[in-house]
């Protein structure tokens, strides 16, 4: 009995050791942790290198069929942007060319009003507008909307020649016009034709230099692509009838009893 009694006290003087130890050991390692960090040790990292497939890259083949996707996108939006872009440049010129030609019959008929249009300041003569033939050359001679470079100043062109015109200033024609007339009919005695018929035809610079290949029939305006048929047409066309009043001449002939032919006062 002695003995084991001895024993069981030696056991437990042991564990108390034990026990004593790793509170020992503990508090060791709780006192140098915080003076490591103070010394700039840095975490280890973990031993754990194995990745998140959701976080891999691209494959090759991925990126293949990335720009073969982002290429059809292009092919099926490139043509319609095209198409619009040319359509609307079209239409642009075809308003231009149109306040062109109204323009220049305005000029005329302003003439006409003031009993300035003498033979030498109005497009020559033909046998009939509807029927001329379409230009065959150019005149020399630009209007430009820039002082510096034009040369125009109203005077007659050939009816088989064009006036090249400047609409932004920059010296280079952007249009070509085409005006004429017939010969109209005047009154006994008076210098001035009294009634005539004009037309004016302007092309695009695109139909400069395609003479043996112009058509005297108005450009169709359609959805295009490139310059549809404005190398070979003309994109405005206008017939306009002049008619000379005298009624103010007749007036002041009946008071003053003056002879038609001279001037009245």
């Amino acid at each position: 009995m002695p003995r084991s009694s001895s024993s069981l006290k030696l056991g437990s003087f042991r564990k108390s050791l034990g026990n004593r130890g790793k509170f020992t050991s503990q508090l060791q390692n709780r006192l140098t942790c915080p003076v490591e960090e103070r010394r700039g040790s840095s975490p280890q990292p973990s031993s754990d290198s194995s990745v998140n497939p959701s976080e891999q890259g691209l494959t090759l083949i991925e990126c293949l069929v990335a720009i073969v996707v982002i290429g059809l996108t292009i092919a099926m939006i490139a043509p319609p942007l095209v198409i619009s872009a040319a359509t609307r440049v079209q239409n642009r010129r075809a308003e231009q060319s149109l306040q062109i030609a109204q323009g220049e019959i305005d000029r005329v008929r302003a003439l006409v009003t003031r009993d300035q249009h003498q033979p030498g300041v109005i497009p020559a003569v033909v046998a009939s507008v509807q029927t001329y033939g379409a230009p065959t050359g150019a005149s020399a001679l630009l209007r430009s909307s820039r002082a510096t470079c034009n040369t125009y100043t109203g005077q007659q062109i050939a009816a088989n020649q064009i006036l090249r015109i400047d609409v932004d200033g920059d010296c280079r024609a952007d249009f070509m016009m085409q005006a004429f007339r017939t010969a109209g009919t005047t009154v006994v005695g008076q210098p001035l034709v009294s009634e005539f018929q004009m037309g004016v035809r302007v092309y695009s610079i695109l139909a400069d230099n395609n003479w043996n290949n112009l058509g005297i029939q108005q450009a169709s305006l359609k959805i295009t692509s490139g310059s549809g048929n404005q190398r070979t047409r003309p994109l405005a066309v206008l017939y306009s009838n002049f008619a000379r009043s005298d009624q103010g001449n007749t007036l002041c002939f009946y008071q003053t009893g003056q002879s038609l032919g001279t001037s009245c006062n």
